[in-house]
């Protein structure tokens, strides 16, 4: 069940280019799953016209909590916003991880870490791998303390220097499941491993551009092995060979 409401920012901090914001919500945090979305409008003025589709990062009671990228119009707008304002939000929306009794690899790029602090108080023995371009686009680590975390960066300014592929390839990841989120070449070098592995439960969240959130507008359209489906309504999450990415 989806829900809309004005929310009130409760904290708003800025680390590098990420905004972290700690929301009070009446009804969507309380029935959030690990992996769902919030779909956020701006500000009132109806420019940027579209809502902005952010994942859920964790919930504490009433609280909602995002990790947002900065870059574009809107969130720059986003992050001006100040402790004590609201904004409007519809959510819960979208599917979620599926949860398996194994050891888990949470598999990131920059921003895909944002799903993950929700999922990992659902899932056990975790290891994050995380990549990112440089030290500049690096997320506040820090929220991540309580895991096993792995970092590589494109110009080895911070980890080791490579890809978040790199770091996946000398781990022992068959008998785990892997919940990966980032962009969609992310993925594509993901199913050229796992389509030499035997039977592994891997999952991705997508990412996409959408208007509603909730699939109406159907401009979220992916192309999967059962026709096409919608990110926002059937996902974002798929097991790894259901997308044709």
């Amino acid at each position: 069940m989806k829900f809309q409401e004005d929310c009130r920012i409760l904290e708003k901090r800025i680390f590098n280019n990420y905004l972290y914001l700690s929301i009070e919500t009446k009804d969507i945090a309380k029935n959030s799953l690990a992996g769902q979305f919030v779909n956020l409008r701006v500000n009132d003025s109806y420019d940027p016209f579209l809502r902005r589709p952010f994942s859920i990062s964790d919930v504490e009671k009433d609280v909602l909590k995002l990790i947002i990228q900065i870059r574009g119009k809107a969130t720059t707008l986003l992050a001006q916003k100040k402790e004590g304002e609201s904004v409007n939000i519809i959510g819960p929306l979208g599917n979620s991880f599926p949860l398996f009794d194994k050891d888990a690899i949470f598999v990131a790029g920059g921003i895909g870490v944002a799903p993950f602090p929700f999922l990992a108080k659902k899932v056990k023995n975790i290891k994050l791998l995380l990549g990112v371009r440089g030290k500049s686009l690096l997320p506040d680590i820090d929220i991540f303390k309580d895991f096993d975390v792995v970092i590589s960066s494109d110009d080895g300014s911070v980890g080791e220097k490579g890809t978040v592929i790199d770091l996946l390839v000398k781990e022992n990841f068959n008998e785990k499941v892997i919940y990966a989120c980032g962009p969609n070449p992310l993925f594509r070098a993901l199913n050229k491993i796992f389509s030499s592995c035997g039977n592994i439960e891997a999952y991705y969240s997508l990412e996409n551009y959408m208007a509603c959130g909730f699939g109406a507008c159907k401009g979220c359209s992916i192309e999967t092995v059962n026709g096409n489906k919608l990110v926002c309504k059937d996902g974002p999450i798929f097991k790894w060979n259901e997308v044709i990415l």
